[in-house]
């Protein structure tokens, strides 16, 4: 299994373009005219120092404080910034370019400022690059190994399934259970199941079964499992296997992943924030056998 550091790139690119924000909001609040005389700007009136402090100092810093807050979010947060970055970077450089043409070349401040504008844009766009070319990727925590489960890996597996199965409140401990996890590890239309190891030791589990559906146009799938042992959460183990889970069956060709879970349970909140989205609709359950 892979590991990625598109994230950590992505975080690093956000933080290093709000630096430009905060200095030159800075300076704007503290030397409004000596800056506005560099950039070329005429203040003039009794309230000029205050209205650019305001509308471009206050307005620097609010771009910078939104791309810092960015980058210590979580994943979809910085996601969000890193469009946001590319947007205001875009509109920046554009409107010097624009300013350029109608205004003539600026002076040596003004080329700086726009250098730096493009170096932004372009570390952005690389960014969000490497973000696109990790979808379904994930970093285990140190020490830890991911791997695809084989049915000779089932008596690890079994002990976790079960104690899976009665924190959940669901039946354990009988045939039948150990009969669904062996088939599911031994035939691969069924679909996949992965285990977690840190020392030799089976930490958790996610189990992915296939299906078919017209409305998504061919094979989707449903994480039907997820598990981590007590003592091993907290880790970000858990989202290491769903995202795991996502880059199998992406291999797989599962066109849409599903997963079904109980109002109110915590992981409701790993799972929005791995892009997972309620649907509006409810599911309905017959036992048939």
């Amino acid at each position: 299994m892979s590991r990625t550091r598109g994230i950590g790139f992505a975080r690093f690119v956000l933080a290093a373009s709000a630096l430009p924000f905060f200095a030159i909001g800075a300076a704007f609040l503290l030397a409004p005219h000596a800056l506005a005389e560099r950039v070329g700007l005429a203040l003039s009136g009794a309230t000029a120092d205050n209205d650019v402090r305001a509308v471009y100092g206050g307005l620097q810093l609010a771009c910078g404080l939104l791309l810092a807050l960015a980058a210590r979010a979580n994943e979809a947060l910085v996601r969000v910034g890193l469009a946001a970055q590319l947007l205001l970077y875009a509109g920046l450089a554009s409107a010097r370019v624009v300013s350029f043409a109608l205004a003539g070349a600026p002076n040596a401040l003004g080329f700086a400022l726009h250098a730096g504008e493009i170096a932004a844009l372009v570390f952005g766009a690389i960014a969000w690059r490497r973000l696109a070319g990790d979808a379904g990727a994930f970093e285990a925590p140190t020490g830890v190994s991911i791997e695809r489960a084989a049915p000779n890996n089932l008596p690890e597996l079994l002990p976790l399934v079960d104690a899976f199965q009665r924190e959940e409140g669901y039946a354990a401990g009988d045939d039948a259970l150990r009969s669904a996890v062996l088939e599911l590890l031994g035939v691969a239309q069924r679909g996949s199941m992965l285990v977690a190891r840190e020392n030799g030791r089976a930490l958790g589990y996610a189990a992915l079964c296939f299906g078919h559906s017209i409305e998504f146009r061919g094979r989707d799938a449903f994480v039907d499992e997820l598990y981590v042992a007590p003592d091993a959460r907290g880790r970000g183990l858990g989202r290491a296997l769903l995202r795991a889970l996502e880059a199998d069956a992406r291999a797989s060709g599962v066109r849409q992943l599903h997963l079904e879970v109980e109002p109110g349970n915590e992981a409701q909140r790993l799972y929005l924030a791995e892009g997972f989205t309620a649907t509006g609709r409810e599911l309905l359950t017959k036992k048939l056998g």
